[in-house]
């Protein structure tokens, strides 16, 4: 992690990757509200809003509403849950259509969301809290409790924060106000918002167990992909890393990557944030035309027969940034260029041995992805030959190497939450 920023010409003149649109002293982008409010957009765009926790006994809980608009057809609506326990092995997954979906109402704003099958609330006094309340079906029910305890982020401030754009970017509008530019690219868009370390409390009701959630801790993401998917992009990563509320260490490390279609590129956009002692360290960016900043590293591959595609038998993750200082947030990176934040987790997989089927520790599930997607979504993609995009989802406990200006090297045990994706 000694390297830094060094920039490269660009390989895709008709993408502009939001790695590239910011210098580093502007990586920090605060939040404003619009950033997490329900967009609904027509066309071509998928928006959701994805809830993780860890607990301390090393469990995963994740919600997410999923929005997807096909072109002029009514938009598809999702609401998922999966909970994991590797000590007993249980595991539960459940979708369920949406029907009656709304955004705001009487003294809310478009931040909040309900359904015949959820709610899901932010009081506009209390902007740091949501409360989740989700029925499944008789078998599972949720009531859940997401509190920031950092600032949340996006990369680089304005109406441009955050924001890929894709096909010839237009000049910036001056709109006035914090709303977002959605308008940038040609083509399309895609951002991700991020809450990285909350505090989760409340109850889930999986079957005849009840399952009480204390102090466990967690991200919200809200993300938009204002194209069709299989366009925006070839491959993704994620990484969620939540060290438990007990031991005072208080750091969570967040990643999210993606590699443009050939189309745009291909270039890899990497962001990510480093959380230690409960406060944002560092926002962090890397991917082409940067060296050092955040990486995912898939080494080790093996071709797995079931999906076809080589798949890592070990991932390194790695984020490097300008050390944060401040107060809620008014965050301000470090004047000093040497005044470095950084983290790095090492994840082994792989336990199969060569000429067995590919095996891999802590794994979750392997998604087909067109087998969960809407039918209709999935009549839209599903047109290159042989294509079948799968994510594999993998939970390990794990040991994060910190290192932050006064603090020095620190090893934080805790729990990582991990996707690597596969699209095309």
């Amino acid at each position: 992690m000694s390297s830094w920023f060094v920039s490269a010409a660009p390989t895709g003149p008709n993408f502009a990757g939001v790695h590239r649109n910011f210098a580093q002293e502007a990586f920090y982008g605060p939040l404003v509200q619009e950033d997490t409010e329900w967009l609904c957009a027509g066309g071509f765009v998928t928006e959701t809003q994805t809830f993780y926790a860890t607990t301390e006994q090393g469990e995963l809980i994740m919600c997410q509403v999923i929005h997807s608009s096909v072109g002029v057809w009514y938009p598809s609506i999702q609401f998922t849950f999966r909970y994991v326990n590797p000590t007993t092995s249980k595991h539960v997954w459940k979708s369920t259509a949406v029907t009656n979906f709304t955004v705001g109402g009487a003294k809310l704003d478009k931040r909040s969301s309900k359904s015949d099958q959820f709610t899901i609330t932010v009081d506009p006094s209390k902007p740091n809290l949501y409360t989740i309340q989700g029925k499944y079906d008789d078998e599972t029910q949720i009531s859940l409790t997401y509190e920031a305890l950092t600032p949340g982020w996006k990369l680089g401030a304005g109406p441009r924060g955050g924001m890929s754009y894709f096909g010839q970017l237009k000049p910036a509008t001056t709109q006035p106000g914090t709303q977002p530019d959605l308008s940038g690219g040609a083509d399309g868009y895609c951002v991700h918002r991020f809450w990285p370390r909350c505090a989760i409390k409340g109850i889930l009701r999986l079957g005849t167990d009840v399952i009480q959630i204390e102090d466990a801790r967690g991200t919200f993401i809200h993300a938009i992909q204002g194209m069709r998917p299989n366009v925006l992009a070839s491959a993704w990563n994620f990484a969620n890393f939540q060290s438990p509320a007990s031991g005072g260490e208080g750091v969570a490390l967040t990643m999210m990557e993606f590699t443009s279609c050939p189309a745009y590129g291909p270039q890899k956009v990497n962001i990510g944030s480093i959380v230690v002692g409960d406060k944002l360290v560092a926002v962090v960016a890397g991917g082409d035309g940067i060296q050092g900043g955040s990486v995912a590293l898939h080494y080790e591959a093996v071709n797995d027969v079931e999906t076809g595609y080589d798949a890592p038998g070990a991932i390194k993750y790695t984020w490097e940034g300008l050390t944060l200082s401040g107060e809620d947030d008014n965050l301000k990176p470090s004047a000093s260029s040497n005044d470095i934040s950084s983290a790095e987790i090492d994840q082994k997989l792989l336990t199969s041995k060569p000429g067995e089927p590919y095996a891999t520790q802590g794994l979750v599930e392997k998604v087909d992805v067109l087998g969960q997607i809407p039918y209709l979504l999935k009549k839209f993609v599903n047109y290159a030959a042989g294509t079948k995009p799968y994510i594999y989802t993998w939970l390990n406990p794990v040991d994060a190497k910190v290192v932050t200006p006064g603090q020095g090297a620190k090893t934080v045990k805790g729990t990582l939450f991990s996707e690597a994706t596969f699209v095309s």
